[in-house]
């Protein structure tokens, strides 16, 4: 039996609403048409209401910050999966400060939110444990910084905020085909930002820091004040990377301009 083939968003909602949610349609939409040749355009009233209904039936609560995942197969099927219950209300930088450690690894096509993608995030995840630190700092085969269990990465150095791009092009050897038999070769798939980087960028500028999207490697690391990332639970800061000490004041500062940009 072949196995399912899916991509995946995480939503945020908070006091009855499902934040974000057409950035990430949008986002599902262009890499299903990418990756499996078809659209996804579902009705977002509908969609929200279905949401909201899960979450009622799951009893989350409604002063706190609850997740619902979508999940779409390769066959158009779309799926809601209850995903937890965060202890804020809204995004907020996380109390919980983990140890990062470097791991050299690249999620099969990129940055594509697939299971495969989630897969090799996990094995990182576990890597990074048996190097006796919590969360994997992902370095990629082309020796640069490109996530944080597979979410934005930042670094701060004084007033400036660089994020790194969270993967590169993904290219199609030429013996690989496209939908009726259309020969893709020499054609790149280039992977979107996740919603989660386009919402980081946006924090960082309401924030009054400067914002630098350039690539960057570990060597950044003697440099550097902080370390954070930002997923569907808000804005997590590590407390050493590699070995390093680092603090969370700009973290605290971009979690607190996050949130503002949704008042």
């Amino acid at each position: 039996m072949s196995a399912t083939i899916y991509l995946y968003q995480t939503l945020h909602l908070c006091h009855g609403r499902v934040r974000l949610l057409d950035r990430h349609v949008g986002l599902l939409d262009r890499c299903a048409r990418e990756l499996f040749g078809r659209r996804y355009l579902p009705d977002l009233p509908r969609l929200e209401r279905q949401i909201l209904t899960l979450v009622a039936e799951q009893h989350y609560p409604d002063d706190l910050s609850t997740f619902v995942r979508i999940e779409l197969t390769a066959d158009g099927e779309e799926r809601l999966v209850p995903a937890g219950v965060s202890y804020y209300d809204g995004y907020a930088l996380r109390s919980v400060r983990p140890e990062g450690v470097g791991i050299v690894y690249e999620p099969p096509l990129n940055g594509y939110p697939t299971q495969a993608r989630e897969a090799a995030v996990a094995a990182g995840h576990r890597m990074a444990e048996c190097a006796g630190g919590r969360v994997a700092v992902q370095i990629g085969l082309d020796g640069a910084y490109h996530t944080i269990e597979g979410a934005p990465l930042a670094v701060v150095q004084g007033y400036t905020v660089r994020l790194a791009p969270e993967s590169g092009p993904c290219e199609i050897p030429p013996s690989n085909f496209g939908p009726e038999g259309k020969s893709l070769h020499g054609y790149r798939f280039e992977p979107p930002r996740s919603v989660e980087y386009e919402l980081l960028a946006r924090a960082v500028q309401a924030a009054g820091l400067t914002l630098c999207e350039e690539p960057f490697g570990p060597d950044i690391r003697t440099g550097i004040d902080e370390m954070f990332w930002l997923d569907h639970r808000g804005i997590t800061a590590l407390s050493h990377c590699d070995g390093r000490p680092l603090m969370s004041i700009i973290a605290e500062r971009v979690a607190d301009a996050l949130e503002g940009l949704f008042h």
